[in-house]
């Protein structure tokens, strides 16, 4: 019975980290994509996002908060996991970087 347990707790363990990870990135698919298409990791296309930053805060307050996002924005399903330090806005660096992980 011992082993039982054992063995359930490691299939327990082993699935769990990609059933977490699944349900972290759930409503993904309800975006376009196409905001976000490859480009080459290049000086443009840092200065491409800086000049979408800069076009999306309306109120020119160097943050970006979710409602200055269009609503099927990209980037909007994982506002939160990009707000590094959790202000409810997002700043260029995080903005860079959850753009980047998309």
């Amino acid at each position: 019975m011992k082993i039982l347990h054992t063995l359930l707790l490691i299939a327990v363990a082993t699935v769990a980290p990609a059933t977490l990870a699944q349900a972290q990135h759930a409503g993904h698919a309800a975006h376009d994509h196409s905001a976000h298409a490859a480009k080459p990791a290049t000086n443009a296309a840092a200065s491409d996002v800086e000049a979408t930053f800069k076009r999306l805060d309306s109120n020119n307050d160097g943050a970006l908060t979710r409602q200055e996002l269009p609503a099927r924005h990209a980037l909007l399903p994982h506002f939160d996991m990009s707000d590094a330090n959790r202000d409810g806005k997002l700043d260029l660096n995080e903005f860079k970087r959850g753009m980047s992980m998309l």
